[in-house]
C-alpha cells in the first residue's frame, strides 16, 4: 500500500481506499495480546469495522491495559493521580488531588 491509497495512516495501522486495514508492526505489538484477552486474532481484522468490533468486544480489559502502560512512567503526582484515576480508587484520586492543589498553591509537600 502506498501513502496515496492510505485513507487512515497512523502508528499502528493504515487502512487503504477499498477499506483494507493492515497494522504496523508497532500496532501489532501494542493490540495483539490487548485483542486476544477478548479472544480476538488481531490477524483476522481486516477493515476498520473489524477494528472497532475488536476494540468494542476488549473494551473490559482497556482500563487495565491504560493502567500497565502509565506505570511504566515516571512516578509524579500527575502520573500517579492519572493511575488512580485509570484504577476507580476514588479515595486515592482525591488524596492526590488535594496534594496537587497544595503544591500549586506554593505549600511544600513532604
Amino acid at each position: 500500500m502506498n501513502k496515496a491509497d492510505a485513507l487512515m495512516n497512523n502508528a499502528y495501522f493504515s487502512v487503504n481506499s477499498e477499506g483494507q486495514l493492515t497494522f504496523t508492526e508497532q500496532g501489532i505489538a501494542e493490540y495483539r495480546s490487548y485483542f486476544g484477552k477478548a479472544g480476538v486474532d488481531i490477524r483476522n481484522i481486516k477493515s476498520l469495522e473489524d477494528f472497532r468490533r475488536a476494540r468494542r468486544a476488549a473494551s473490559d480489559f482497556f482500563d487495565n491495559r491504560l493502567v500497565e502502560k502509565v506505570k511504566k512512567g515516571e512516578k509524579t503526582l500527575e502520573r500517579w493521580l492519572l493511575i488512580a484515576i485509570a484504577e476507580g480508587n476514588e479515595e486515592e484520586t482525591q488524596r492526590l488531588e488535594r496534594l496537587l492543589d497544595a503544591r500549586e498553591k506554593g505549600i511544600q509537600v513532604i
